[in-house]
């Protein structure tokens, strides 16, 4: 019976990951924003940050939404050349971590990630 070794990030991995979407992620706070005085950034729901979190963490599934982009809008340039980088690279091996299923699709709390960034900022 062959073993298969999950691999799983340690809770400092998960707080780089999700800074650098959410500095990714971030639209500018607008003049009727209700943030804070000091937010440099915005994003909205929780939701976009799984939904980016698991294409970096399943980059085969990037490369397919990529593809599908292209369909839609076949004049796109690049997309289908970065799909391509993706699959033929061992990117999509390398970089898995895998994420819990859930109703609908992968999720994962962030809260404890998220934790780690708020305790970090000095506020």
């Amino acid at each position: 019976m062959t073993q298969v070794m999950v691999r799983h990030a340690s809770l400092w991995q998960d707080a780089v990951r999700l800074l650098l979407l959410i500095d990714a992620a971030a639209k500018p706070v607008g003049e009727d924003s209700e943030a804070p005085p000091s937010a440099v950034g915005i994003v909205r729901t929780q939701v976009r940050l799984q939904k980016l979190d698991f294409w970096v963490r399943y980059p085969d599934y990037l490369a397919n939404e990529l593809l599908n982009e292209y369909e839609s809008h076949p004049d796109s340039p690049g997309l289908v050349d970065e799909a391509e980088r993706i699959l033929s690279s061992q990117e999509p091996d390398l970089r898995r971590f895998p994420m819990l299923r859930h109703r609908f699709g992968a999720f994962e709390q962030l809260d404890n990630a998220l934790s780690v960034l708020v305790e970090g900022s000095g506020s």
